[in-house]
């Protein structure tokens, strides 16, 4: 009977970056997580499917971020700041206060409809991470960049004055307006009726909001004094 040569022991892969397709590096593999999440919930992204997505090995994710939380981490961070990136340039402008603020909330509800998970991977990656961790880096960085795009809103803007508004409460309250108007689709359609665009809907939303946030914060000109005579 003839024997099997042994098998030659496999040459152990070098430390270092995983081979991968040329150009493929963090940033478009978090495009691809992104995209992915677009399909599919934060809990059942895997790290097979985004690599499949962006054409690599897995193991190309990893070697970047570390595990999965690490790559959603990085992904919430994209998001949130990419966001922040596109309103820059109105926002922190000479532009009316009327036309900064309504660039805001299109920016914060365009966000939330191009990427249905958002709130969620915001719960998870930054707030809860900050409950586990009071000194959470990115918490403190996006809540800053974000503040201080509030502030310049309001106070950028010459010969424009305004109350003397907590700017803090005002980012919160940004916020709020603008994560559930996505998720309440349903809410919407029955109060507005099914024929009624969502485009049209959400323009008339955020007319409604400037409208509620601005004469809440505008200051009213003086009044002339009662002439006692």
């Amino acid at each position: 009977m003839a024997t099997q040569s042994p098998r030659k022991p496999r040459k152990p892969r070098a430390k270092g970056r995983p081979d991968a397709v040329d150009g493929v590096g963090p940033e478009a593999l978090l495009d691809a997580t992104i995209e992915e999440l677009r399909h599919t919930t934060p809990q059942a992204l895997t790290l097979a499917a985004v690599a499949q997505r962006a054409g690599v090995h897995p193991a190309l994710i990893r070697y970047y971020f570390g595990s999965k939380d690490g790559l959603l981490t990085r992904a919430t961070q994209r998001l949130v700041e990419g966001e922040h990136e596109t309103v820059r340039p109105s926002v922190q402008s000479h532009a009316p206060l009327q036309d900064k603020l309504k660039s805001r909330l299109t920016g914060m509800i365009d966000l939330i409809e191009a990427n249905p998970h958002f709130h969620r991977l915001v719960l998870d990656q930054i707030y809860g991470k900050s409950a586990q961790n009071p000194e959470n880096e990115l918490l403190s960085r996006v809540t800053a960049r974000g503040l201080t795009l509030t502030v310049s809103m309001l106070h950028d803007t010459p010969n424009t004055p305004v109350r003397a508004v907590d700017p803090r409460f005002l980012h919160v309250a940004l916020i709020g307006l603008t994560e559930f108007f996505t998720s309440a689709e349903p809410l919407l359609r029955e109060l507005f009726g099914p024929n009624t665009p969502p485009e049209e809907i959400k323009q008339r939303y955020i007319d409604f909001l400037t409208d509620l946030i601005l004469n809440g914060v505008q200051s009213e000109p003086d009044k002339p004094s009662a002439n006692p005579n």
